[in-house]
């Protein structure tokens, strides 16, 4: 079963999410390095987008989405809290927030939008708002759903590691804290020399 699990991913993309964790997992993955947009590659994913997953005959796109897959299909119980648990709600939710909220959100700070009658805007407040309920949630545990780490944390905690290196995120002492605690993690730092290797990029 393990031999069929692909993971499609480039250089210093999103694919550090479904790296990590895979690589939290400890489950046994081929990984296939691929160019986004070409030819090749949308042949077998039409939006061209990394990262990509195949499991046998399951392919699942969106990183939330291969997110929470992996985590049910190999990680029940564990990184992905059971549906009779209360903290699958919380665990679903920050998993999807992090791509439907918190990205937008940061990467539209210093933009001015139009608001005219009808115009229903964005699903999401204002980037300082969503940052007080992600420091609120984090407060206690240090995890955002129950007392133990879940690939909620990997998805959440990939997007503030990446936008706190580009500067996108404010260093806000919670989000900080975060970063560092994730950044401690084995699995973690396995993934991240894969998806930016140090021969590539250097430590600043």
């Amino acid at each position: 079963m393990s031999g069929d699990l692909v993971l499609y991913r480039a250089p210093a993309t999103r694919s550090i999410s479904a790296l990590w964790l895979l690589e939290e997992l400890g489950v046994s993955y081929r990984m296939e390095t691929v160019t986004m947009q070409s030819p090749d590659y949308r042949a077998v994913n039409p939006r061209g987008w990394v990262p990509m997953i195949v499991d046998g005959g399951t392919k699942v796109t969106e990183t939330p989405a291969i997110c929470l897959y992996l985590a049910d299909r190999y990680g029940y119980g564990g990184l992905a809290p059971r549906l009779e648990d209360a903290a699958r709600g919380p665990y679903m939710s920050w998993t999807v927030w992090a791509t439907s909220v918190l990205e937008p959100a940061s990467t539209l700070v210093g933009h001015e939008f139009e608001t005219r009658r009808g115009n229903w805007g964005f699903g999401f407040g204002r980037l300082e708002r969503e940052l007080e309920v992600l420091a609120g949630a984090l407060e206690g545990s240090g995890f955002l759903a129950g007392e133990r780490f879940t690939a909620a944390d990997v998805m959440v905690g990939a997007v503030v590691a990446m936008r706190l290196h580009t500067g996108e995120l404010p260093k806000h002492p919670a989000l900080v804290a975060y970063a560092e605690r994730n950044g401690a993690r084995p699995a973690f730092q396995r993934a991240e020399k894969i998806n930016w290797p140090p021969e590539l990029f250097p430590a600043r």
